[in-house]
């Protein structure tokens, strides 16, 4: 089961731009696709991590780069049915992804990638009993947490009663329940977990839309949690930012730096970067720097570091505000410099869809290259792994 039908989604038209230009900060240069065979370039044109860049064919019955800066470098396939779950990156090495199995258990699938740069993704399944009522709706994510080896999943109830639970599963079993309001989506950097919903931790009341965070208390095997109980060395679960009207993605780079994008009832939406330092365990409130407004909404958000003098880059896909229908995923540049995460340009259009309205997964590995992934034609799920020139 998925709970996306009380926020609010959207989409925006984006008008095709010269794309050289307008992603100038993206990459050093601006290339063509390899051509030849389907697999890896014969030729010099690599990625920026010296891998060969793959024939476009390869991904075209998903997507192609509108932005020449971009290449992929590896594509691979799985049978298995990932649905409109929202794909993280797990501690095992690969996308893992939430769906609702037998009996109203929740199967947690972890595929981990071949050798080499094309073939199958061999896929683990481990069911969790969630303990939800009947009629609660699953969420769309399973989050690895850096900390006591845990994997955050959520329930929900049904609009207008919001109130579920964020789960803690370790070792198969359900470790730590605590009761939130519009647990939407999770990401996590050293010691503190970040959601956005309604409430904080251990508040079953709704309350402002917004970013929240609760910190690693206790330790592995020893009283772990994420409230203090006492503990004046671990912060109660408290809000970071309030914005917008309902909850969207949110997301962290290899750098700790954290992304958030919320929407509001006037129909546009706010993404929002939050540095690392501002943003780690311990830190207060912080409004955050404003990265763009968009109309519409959107599910699928990731984010690469900056890198060797590279600025980073966040890709998100956003929805039409009218039909809600997936667009084409935009990217835009961010330095974190001086204690902020702020945008470097504005949003330009990085990929076309082969099919007008193809929802994609977007994650970031720890190699901070981008994932994409969505349905083949012919059925399966493909993820081409994508890296700047």
């Amino acid at each position: 089961m998925r709970w996306d039908g009380w926020i609010h989604h959207g989409r925006t038209n984006l008008a095709a731009a010269a794309l050289c230009a307008a992603t100038a900060a993206l990459a050093a240069g601006c290339g063509d696709d390899t051509d030849g065979s389907a697999g890896a370039s014969s030729g010099g044109d690599v990625g920026a991590d010296g891998v060969g860049c793959m024939d476009a064919r390869s991904h075209d019955a998903l997507f192609s780069f509108v932005d020449p800066a971009w290449c992929a470098v590896a594509v691979h396939e799985t049978d298995e049915d990932v649905g409109f779950a929202s794909v993280t990156w797990g501690r095992h090495g690969g996308p893992m992804f939430v769906r609702s199995g037998a009996d109203g258990a929740a199967e947690i699938v972890r595929l981990t990638p071949p050798d080499g740069a094309s073939g199958a993704l061999t896929a683990a399944r481990a069911e969790v009993d969630a303990g939800a009522p009947a009629d609660a709706f699953l969420g769309g994510q399973a989050v690895d947490l850096p900390f006591f080896d845990w994997t955050a999943i959520s329930w929900t109830s049904a609009f207008p009663d919001t109130r579920g639970e964020l789960l803690l599963i370790e070792g198969g079993a359900v470790a730590q329940r605590y009761e939130v309001n519009g647990f939407f989506a999770a990401t996590a950097v050293e010691g503190r977990l970040l959601h956005t919903g309604l409430s904080p931790l251990g508040d079953p009341a709704a309350g402002s839309s917004g970013l929240y965070a609760a910190e690693s208390c206790g330790a592995a095997g020893q009283d772990a949690r994420l409230v203090p109980e006492g503990d004046a060395g671990c912060a109660e679960p408290a809000a970071v930012a309030a914005w917008g009207d309902s909850s969207g993605p949110v997301v962290a780079d290899r750098r700790g730096n954290v992304f958030a994008v919320l929407s509001s009832a006037d129909g546009s939406q706010q993404a929002r970067g939050f540095a690392a330092g501002a943003i780690a365990r311990g830190a207060g409130p912080t409004e955050g720097d404003v990265l763009f407004t968009l109309p519409g909404g959107g599910m699928s958000l990731a984010a690469l570091a900056p890198e060797q003098g590279a600025p980073g880059v966040v890709v998100f896909q956003p929805t039409d505000p009218e039909t809600y229908e997936a667009l084409a995923p935009v990217a835009v540049a961010f330095r974190d410099d001086g204690g902020r995460a702020q945008a470097d340009g504005s949003p330009a259009p990085l990929l076309e869809l082969a099919t007008a309205g193809t929802s994609l997964s977007l994650v970031a590995d720890e190699a901070n290259r981008l994932w994409i992934g969505g349905p083949r034609p012919g059925g399966g799920f493909l993820f081409a792994v994508v890296v700047r020139r």
